[in-house]
């Protein structure tokens, strides 16, 4: 985000608080003018001073004694020294001062949807702070309509307070690898010559399961699939004891996590790519199979339809024959795959050039003039 609204031109001055600035960052605020790294003196002490006083309010308060202690925070500093008009914070936290106008970022409520998937605590916490977040900022900004959506019916936030903006897709981690010629996947894993590929953590919502029903469904032991990410207990508990009950050890792989370039050259040699998830705030590997140019078929839920606009190469994550379909139209109707790779590639465009930085400059402006 940041670098999207250094390259917008935007007249006003940015000051980028955070630790440790990585270089990406520190190289933005050398070459842009009006973007600056401000450093609170003593961040430490006034930190650690900040938590004993809230420390010694709440003891006072349970004994009962009257006396409170008001202590500047790092925010107050900057608001104060720096002249602060806006503080925007890029996920889902807001930072509310006396004054300054706030805006947090929502990247998803998937714990209204799918409970089961999150522990209670995390479902407290997102609860609690969540709401406190959303309720507190001036404004609200999410990728998606589906978010916003979301954010209106369960928080009652007022819709002309939630923005709906998605970041230009550009510069993203595999546009910086040069070469993935020398990647000697087949030497590795032994991988069949055509496959169709789904990288994604095994989370439950994910829906592997579902997906591996399908390949059953159709039963037709050529369509092989391979698939990436993080293996979690879910994996262990629930899809290989799915696996090799079904004898489908010799169709569906597990990779686990693989380097950036060996990810991108499964894109380049795949045959297509399904994303058959539950629920999504945003799929980058429908996103990167988009701007990759690898046929792609996905979920009709959340994000994804909006991703892809094209109701021909989604389906119902549920419906295991739909999904089936899919797959199959997708893998051997050569028709239907130039139907999809002339659709994502009207989409590519749109991820890559969306306007990112003047929208948000947009919301910047309305909010300077309440």
């Amino acid at each position: 985000m940041i670098k999207i609204l250094a390259d917008s031109n935007l007249s006003h001055d940015f000051f980028i608080f955070c630790h440790n600035p990585d270089p990406a960052i520190i190289e933005i605020i050398d070459k842009y003018p009006n973007f600056h790294h401000p450093k609170p003196p003593n961040l430490l002490y006034v930190r650690a001073e900040t938590f004993f006083h809230t420390f010694l309010n709440k003891l006072y308060k349970r004994v009962k004694i009257k006396k409170r202690f008001y202590r500047e925070d790092m925010y107050d500093w900057l608001v104060k020294n720096l002249n602060i008009d806006i503080i925007h914070s890029p996920y889902q936290v807001n930072i509310k001062k006396d004054g300054v106008k706030s805006i947090t970022t929502l990247h998803d409520v998937q714990e209204l949807h799918f409970p089961e998937f999150f522990t209670s605590a995390q479902r407290a916490q997102r609860a609690v702070n969540y709401k406190k977040s959303i309720d507190e900022a001036d404004a609200v900004i999410v990728s998606y309509n589906h978010v916003k959506k979301d954010i209106i019916k369960y928080f009652n936030k007022h819709e002309e307070k939630v923005h709906t903006i998605l970041l230009d897709m550009q510069k993203l981690w595999f546009e910086k690898i040069e070469n993935i010629d020398l990647v000697k996947l087949n030497e590795k894993y032994e991988l069949p010559t055509n496959f169709i590929l789904y990288p994604a953590s095994s989370w439950e919502h994910k829906n592997h399961l579902k997906l591996i029903e399908a390949l059953k469904y159709l039963n037709a032991p050529e369509i092989q699939l391979i698939c990436t990410g993080n293996l979690t207990d879910h994996f262990h508990n629930d899809i290989l004891p799915v696996i090799e009950k079904n004898n489908l050890s010799n169709q569906v792989r597990f990779l686990g996590i693989v380097s950036d370039e060996e990810l991108l050259k499964l894109y380049k040699t795949c045959r297509a790519v399904i994303v058959p998830t539950l629920y999504e705030a945003g799929s980058f590997p429908l996103m990167e199979s988009i701007l990759l140019n690898v046929p792609v078929i996905c979920s009709n839920v959340t994000s994804l339809p909006e991703t892809i606009e094209d109701d021909r190469f989604t389906f119902d994550p549920q419906d295991v024959e739909d999904m089936a379909q899919k797959i199959n139209l997708i893998w051997s109707d050569d028709q239907y795959r130039e139907l999809n790779l002339s659709r994502i590639k009207i989409q590519a465009e749109k991820l890559r050039f969306n306007n990112a930085g003047l929208k948000i400059n947009k919301v910047y402006e309305t909010l300077s003039k309440v």
